[in-house]
């Protein structure tokens, strides 16, 4: 199997086997990504419209967020994992978009340890729950905010290994794994990132409170009863 140094992601010393340079614009692939995003905003606000129209505004947007998160999860991460092996080869639109992103980070390029451990992780536990979170939002389930933490705190512990590792490569070994210009680092590793650290945040004080509520009305009651 040929391997080749010719590629855009840093370092450059990385080498990639078979890599295929990406055909599609990137102006393309992130309309693509805006696109498919727009289209599972208005399909949650459809269904909420629809079935769910006296829905609180708070659950309306977790539960769109955890629909969009799922697919995410589900289909784009899930085809990483699936070919983590020939991404530096892959020229259908899931592969060019990995490549692109890549540049930010080539760990994705590199059959990575942590990388696809994470991301397998991701793709098989908390897309899947992450629809079954949306649906528990919709039928009001007993159930929805113990799942709500666990998949959040998945979601905000492997996202903070995922910045842990690459920060703490580049700053003991000078080692980045993003490319020098600055919206690649900043645009595509921090600012996409960065949903996963707030909103499962929110979502684990949002459940975490539900539960002290909970509780303080069962104690309530109890010590009602006493008397």
């Amino acid at each position: 199997m040929s391997e080749s140094s010719d590629h855009p992601f840093y370092p450059l010393d990385i080498r990639l086997a078979e890599y295929v340079p990406n055909t599609i614009r990137v102006e393309v692939l992130l309309g693509f990504f805006t696109f498919a995003t727009l289209t599972v905003i208005t399909f949650t606000s459809t269904v909420l419209k629809w079935h769910k129209p006296s829905i609180s505004r708070q659950d309306k947007v977790l539960f769109g967020w955890f629909i969009f998160t799922g697919c995410i999860h589900l289909f784009l991460e899930g085809y990483f994992v699936y070919n983590h092996k020939t991404m530096p080869r892959m020229q259908d639109l899931g592969g060019q978009m990995w490549k692109e992103y890549a540049k930010a980070d080539s760990r994705y390029m590199t059959i990575e340890p942590f990388v696809v451990s994470m991301e397998t992780v991701t793709a098989v536990f908390w897309g899947p729950l992450s629809y079954i979170i949306a649906w528990m939002i919709l039928v009001k389930s007993p159930y929805r905010h113990p799942t709500q933490i666990l998949v959040s705190m998945g979601q905000f512990y492997g996202d903070v290994l995922y910045y842990g590792t690459s920060m703490l490569e580049d700053y003991y070994n000078g080692r980045s794994y993003s490319r020098p210009e600055g919206y690649y680092y900043w645009g595509y590793f921090i600012f996409l990132n960065a949903f996963w650290i707030a909103i499962p945040a929110y979502c684990m004080y949002q459940s975490s409170s539900a539960f002290v509520a909970a509780f303080r009305k069962s104690e309530s009651q109890f010590e009602k009863k006493k008397l």
